[in-house]
């Protein structure tokens, strides 16, 4: 048996001829005009309501409450609800109405307003809450409020657009911080600079006082020897003194004897021989004595001299330096006290806070604007302020013992700055009394050797003793008298040397005291001097560590880290508008909706065709054809009025209207089965298939967000290949996309056809349910 010759052309004319019966009056023409339209109505009207919305947000009105107080921060005022109403409005992103709270509410309640932002009163006290250390910061709050019984959809789009708001209101108060920080640090730059300058000039006055101080020792040393060479000389001068007081007792004793022994001589001469013989004997006793104590007296006065001659003339000199270098010494004393007694203080006063400070920052989290870098600069800062605290700390008690130190040294040079003026005179003095004492005991030595010599010619010449007995008796009572008062002379002497004496062994101590203060105070600059150096060193360290921010160092600095992470985005294939990206789907839906309506009015196979002899898959064809033709003629017009009246643009337009094409063929081709097939109850048929297209062909969100039966379902969908390939043919992308759609649909066009030619086949055998159908529409 030959198989069926496949001829096409009576195929088309019998497709002509059932199309042609509709042509025969003007109200069909119009009919069949009108199922050409109604795919471009169904997406047109719709493209057309709704081809921008999001450009239209401006539209939308918006309540706007104002109920900010202005605030204060860091000596500044800070409206911010002020400025962010000012910049809303300005901007115009929304229709913005600047109202009253109750206005507010009854709008939203009623619809007038699609919402309504309320700043409240502590708007600006919360943003500025950062720069009070002594509460918690407060995050700033924006009161939102949605009426979704007025349009849902629009309070998602403003919830967006709201976000983007907060987004920018927290980028300014970021900003702002971020800048008050960075002002920190050019403040804590600038105060380390002058800690470390502060810190500088102690060290360099340290260095001076210690050099003024290493003076002081060795002068002070040299004091000491001077203080004891004259405490040695002023206690050798008193003994001396004792010595020369006792001898003149002595002689005035013996000039007593020697005046009632020439009273007597004229009554006794018998003993002239034995008391000139006496007499004789205590002459040279005095003589010797005399001559011992002047020897010993003229060499001490001698040392006394030399010493006198060296050192008066120095302290007459350096009198004045010696009172201003004790004042200096003094003052400097004081100053390093007091110095001393805060410096605890001031190394111990934002330890606490230094501390908190250094663990905030081991936790990224708690200040994530501050680089890494300037966090560890930060770290290794406080490290080297805290470690000057420790060992402050940990010599608090040397440190007061030097302070105590150098108060006593300030108290030593007072006295001395004190009596610094009188040393010399003092001194002066003291040598003209041991002056004088030398030469009253050298007459002394001299007179008491003239006796003795006299005495021994007395007593050669005892003949002539007699005759002058006389003159002896009254030299010996001038003698006596003189001798009285040389030993109340050499008293006194003796009295004034041992004061001296006494005074010298004091001075001697003061100044060995003094002295030994000195070196303490000199050990202790050193270290102060030392410390200084080292703190001086580390503060400049800091300093040069610690960065500091100029004003457009500081905005740009603000602007990066207060938006630290910008989106670059690039988009392949761009989508003009809102309009343009959903025409895909209703040029898809819009035709399945064209071929439900064609096949509502053309009939898919007429019953002359089945009545004849023509083959089942001539009439099939010939059923589809008409459609088809219609199909294509509502993929031209749509898309023709769209890009004319709309602006719809696409990357290629011949392969998006042949696409279309053949959509419409395989729309048509379906929908023609499942009328031929089922009769009535397809159109219920064909109406459910375009429900479940229409939900499972991704064309409003992501296929991946629906549920997973539709997903599965979704590519045997044909209009799931008409939005995915119409989509790269408006807007560009991959071709194998485009060219799998077109198989998957050229696919279902065949077994559409197929399908309608076996339905075709059936409807040529009658029966009673035919005949009879129960449901007609």
């Amino acid at each position: 048996m030959k198989a069926p010759k496949m001829r096409f052309l009576p195929t088309l004319r019998l497709g002509w001829l059932s199309a042609r019966s509709f042509l025969r009056h003007p109200l069909t023409i119009a009919a069949l005009c009108a199922l050409t339209i109604v795919p471009l109505l169904y997406t047109g009207m719709y493209l057309w309501a709704f081809w921008d919305p999001f450009g239209k947000l401006s539209n939308l009105p918006v309540a706007l409450v104002n109920e900010d107080e202005p605030a204060t921060a860091d000596g500044e005022t800070v409206t911010a609800g002020d400025d962010l109403t000012e910049e809303l409005v300005e901007r115009g992103d929304l229709a913005w109405r600047v109202t009253d709270a109750d206005d507010a509410a009854s709008g939203v309640a009623d619809g007038r307003y699609y919402a309504s932002v309320t700043i409240p009163e502590d708007f600006s006290a919360d943003l500025a809450s950062p720069a009070d250390t002594g509460s918690d910061p407060t995050r700033a709050r924006l009161e939102v409020h949605y009426n979704d019984a007025t349009n849902y959809i629009a309070s998602e789009l403003l919830s967006m657009g709201l976000t983007e708001i907060e987004k920018a209101v927290d980028a300014t108060a970021i900003s702002r911080y971020l800048d008050t920080m960075f002002v920190g640090f050019n403040e804590i730059h600038s105060r380390t600079e002058e800690a470390a300058d502060g810190a500088g000039e102690l060290a360099g006055g340290a260095s001076e006082a210690k050099d003024g101080s290493g003076r002081l020792y060795d002068g002070l040393t040299d004091a000491e020897d001077g203080a004891g060479d004259l405490a040695d000389g002023a206690a050798s001068a008193e003994e001396g003194a004792g010595d020369l007081a006792d001898g003149a007792a002595t002689a005035e004793e013996g000039a007593q004897d020697l005046a009632q022994g020439a009273s007597t001589a004229h009554d006794g001469a018998s003993d002239l021989e034995s008391g000139l013989g006496e007499l004789h004997s205590g002459a040279a006793e005095l003589a010797e004595g005399a001559g011992s104590a002047s020897e010993r007296v003229n060499a001490k006065a001698e040392e006394v001299d030399a010493l006198a001659d060296e050192w008066i003339p120095l302290v007459k000199e350096h009198s004045p330096e010696i009172e201003e270098g004790a004042g200096d010494v003094a003052d400097a004393a004081d100053a390093l006290a007091a110095a001393l007694d805060e410096w605890p203080e001031i190394c111990h006063k934002d330890t606490a806070r230094l501390n908190a400070f250094e663990e905030e920052l081991d936790d990224p989290a708690l200040h994530p604007d501050i680089p890494p870098e300037v966090r560890e600069t930060l770290k290794e800062a406080i490290d080297l302020a805290l470690k000057a605290d420790r060992y402050v700390e940990e010599h608090r008690d040397r440190i007061d013992a030097v302070a105590s130190d150098a108060r006593d040294v300030r108290d030593l040079a007072r006295e001395l700055q004190n009596e610094a003026p009188h040393l010399a005179d003092d001194a002066e003095d003291a040598r003209n009394q041991v002056d004088e004492l030398a030469s009253g005991l050298e007459e002394l030595a001299s007179g008491a050797r003239g006796l003795r010599d006299g005495l021994a010619t007395a007593e050669d010449g005892a003949g002539d003793l007699n005759d002058g007995l006389g003159d002896l008796e009254d030299g010996a009572n001038d003698l006596s008298g003189g001798l009285g008062d040389l030993r109340e002379g050499a008293d006194d002497l003796d009295a004034g040397l041992g004061d001296l004496a006494g005074g010298a062994g004091t001075l001697d101590e003061g100044v060995t005291e003094l002295r030994i203060g000195a070196g303490d105070l000199d050990d202790g600059l050193g270290d102060l001097e030392d410390g200084s150096d080292e703190l001086a060193g580390g503060l400049q360290d800091g300093a040069e560590q610690i960065p500091t921010f100029d004003e457009d160092s500081r905005e740009a600095r603000d602007a990066m880290m207060s938006s630290p992470t910008r989106l670059d985005s690039t988009t392949s294939n761009p989508v003009a508008d809102y309009g343009t990206g959903f025409a895909p789907f209703f040029l898809g839906l819009s035709l399945w909706v064209g071929a439900m309506v064609v096949y509502m009015v053309l009939p898919t196979a007429s019953g002359r065709a089945l009545a004849s002899t023509a083959p089942s898959w001539r009439v099939a064809v010939a059923g589809w054809l008409p459609g088809l033709a219609l199909g294509a003629a509502q993929a031209v017009v749509m898309v023709g009025a769209l890009h004319l009246l709309l602006g719809l643009d696409a990357v290629d337009w011949p392969g998006l209207i042949g696409f279309l094409v053949l959509v419409a063929a395989a729309y048509t081709s379906i929908v023609h089965w499942v009328d031929v097939q089922f009769g009535a109850p397809g159109k219920v048929i064909v109406l459910v298939l375009l429900i479940v297209q229409i939900v499972s062909a991704g064309g409003t969100y992501p296929l991946q967000t629906s549920p997973g039966l539709l997903q599965a379902i979704a590519p045997y969908m044909p209009m799931y290949w008409a939005v995915t390939a119409s989509r790269h043919l408006i807007s560009g992308g991959d071709p194998q996309t485009v060219l799998h759609a077109c198989l998957v649909l050229g696919a279902s066009t065949l077994g559409g056809l197929l399908l309608g030619w076996a339905a075709v086949a059936g409807k040529r055998v009658w029966s009673m349910s035919r005949l009879h159908p129960a449901l007609e529409i």
